[in-house]
């Protein structure tokens, strides 16, 4: 036994002395476990790697290509900065409308760039020349002038043009405003938005992502002086098959052979497409032009007979579903309080500002057929009404006059928006005349079918410019309304016949209960007739905005 324990505390003596030679020796080559660990700490990943050497250089490895595409100097006194693109280059590849979209992280139908064309009109001479597009930063901005809450700006050093997210209210007017269709409005955020040039690149001495991604350095961003701008776009120099740059002066400057070629003419001048209806806006204008029309003849009856209670009451109706359609328009109508921003220079501003002008007296007038209190206050309330509806409805025109496309054109619209006052008038007077005595109105008969007639007139005159070339955006207007449009142009105007015209000879022919329902039937006919033409007046307006790029 004694042996061996010897045996075991001699092979244990003997195993530690070697476990501590090793040591040693680890030791004696430099081994240290600690130093291992923090070696393995510093040494960089793949990224930092790649980040280290970013850092070793002085600037992006493609900086000298772009920086040749991009000013190094800010704008002077009375200059800004614009895109300048060489057609000749420009290939419609669209690595442009790809980079844009992927830097702003747009949704899957925005485009805040654009690729259209321009072809030969000669079949002998082919050519096809691409037009890369954008916001044309423009010295008097449409969309900045008609925006109702102030959410455009224009930078005072840079000139572009930025649209402020947080401060719009989505009322898309600025889309209308805009002659070259740039803002575009985004359904999921209920806001519009467009490009700002990327200046936030432009700030630290990248080029925007459209520039440094052309394969062709078709792109690039220079200095132009805003009064020479002015005086090329008055003389119409700008871009063949453009719209008038007159109307907000764009910066953009196109070069190349084919820019103003007389020869050449968008690819797609025989493409007719169909515009948005913007259905709330045909509700609040027609139906507070025929609230006034019926305004007026319920306050005339009241003075002549002191009736009119019916129509009153009608008018209110009426104009009050107008005005509470107008916020269905709005992408975000819980900021809808800030409309009164613009009021200096927007005429929607001002339109939403003076409608309380119409509609407050207009329910006073109302309720004073039911409110002794008010009776004695009746005719000023009636007149007050009308003073506010005719002023807001103004406003209502000069908000599509101001845009200056010819469809929309102050002889247009006024002739529109005032012949539906007129017609709701005659209808709604014929309606009051056969509740309160029983039989129509022989002078608001013939007068609301002589109105038709000349209604019916104008509107063939319009149509009759089909035949002209598509050139004429008021051509192609006619050509939409007698083709996709077909069905409403001629729905309208069979309304228009029915309502305006053979049943207020009918009603003449009758009395009692049946002149009644027939002056009733008259009336919403009428008033039909007029919502399908706001639908067209909407829907054919097709006015070029940049070429072979429908609005």
């Amino acid at each position: 036994m004694a042996t061996g324990s010897s045996r075991s505390s001699n092979l244990l003596v003997s195993t530690m002395a070697i476990v501590q030679q090793n040591t040693d020796d680890i030791s004696g080559q430099g081994f240290d476990l600690v130093e291992m660990l923090l070696a393995e700490q510093r040494d960089l990943s793949a990224v930092e790697r790649f980040s280290q050497r970013h850092d070793q250089h002085a600037g992006p490895l493609l900086e000298p290509t772009y920086l040749q595409l991009i000013p190094l100097t800010e704008p002077g006194p009375g200059e800004q900065y614009a895109f300048e693109v060489d057609l000749d280059a420009c290939s419609g590849c669209k690595a442009c409308v790809v980079a844009c979209h992927n830097m702003n992280g747009l949704e899957e139908a925005e485009t805040w760039r654009r690729v259209g064309m321009l072809q030969s009109s000669v079949a002998t001479q082919p050519a096809v020349q691409h037009v890369t597009t954008a916001c044309h930063h423009c010295v008097e901005p449409g969309c900045l002038q008609g925006c109702p809450v102030q959410a455009y700006e224009k930078d005072p050093v840079l000139g572009i043009v930025v649209h402020l997210d947080d401060q719009c209210i989505g009322c898309k007017y600025c889309t209308l405003m805009c002659p070259y269709d740039v803002p575009k409005f985004s359904e999921t955020k209920g806001i519009v938005r467009k490009c700002d040039m990327c200046r936030n690149r432009l700030a630290v001495g990248e080029a925007p992502a459209c520039v440094q991604s052309c394969p062709n350095g078709a792109i690039k961003i220079t200095i132009v002086a805003q009064a020479e701008v002015t005086v090329q776009s008055s003389a119409g120099q700008f871009l063949k098959d453009a719209a008038n740059p007159r109307i907000t002066q764009p910066t953009t400057r196109y070069v190349g052979r084919n820019r103003l070629n007389a020869q050449m003419q968008s690819a797609g001048t025989q493409e007719l497409t169909v515009n948005h209806a913007h259905l709330p806006l045909v509700a609040l204008l027609t139906l507070t032009q025929a609230g006034l029309g019926m305004l007026i003849a319920s306050v005339v009856t009241c003075l002549l007979t002191g009736g009119g209670m019916v129509t009153a009451v009608l008018a209110t109706v009426v104009t009050l579903a107008g005005a509470a359609a107008a916020g269905a328009h709005l992408g975000r109508p819980l900021y809808g309080f800030r409309v009164f921003l613009g009021l200096r220079t927007s005429w929607l501003s001002r339109e939403a500002v003076l409608m309380p002008a119409f509609v407050g007296p207009l329910v006073g007038y109302a309720a004073s057929f039911f409110v002794p209190l008010l009776l004695p206050f009746q005719t000023m309330l009636g007149l007050a009404a009308i003073g506010g509806g005719l002023v807001t409805i103004f406003c209502s025109a000069m908000i599509y006059i101001v845009t200056r496309r010819p469809f929309w054109q102050a002889s247009l619209t006024l002739g529109k928006f005032g012949t539906t006052i007129i017609l709701g008038t005659l209808a709604a007077a014929n309606l009051q005349s056969a509740i309160s005595t029983g039989t129509a109105s022989s002078i608001a008969s013939l007068a609301l079918v002589a109105v038709t007639l000349v209604r019916l007139v104008a509107e063939y005159q319009l149509l009759q410019l089909h035949t002209q070339e598509l050139s004429n955006p008021l051509a192609r207007s006619a050509r939409l309304m007698l083709g996709p449009l077909a069905p409403l142009s001629w729905g309208r105007i069979g309304l228009w016949s029915l309502g305006g015209i053979l049943l207020p000879l009918a009603v003449l022919a009758t009395g009692g209960v049946v002149s009644v329902v027939l002056a009733s039937i008259s009336l919403a006919a009428v008033i039909g007739a007029e919502l399908l033409d706001r639908v067209l007046y909407f829907s054919a307006e097709s006015t070029p905005a940049m070429p072979s790029l429908p609005k």
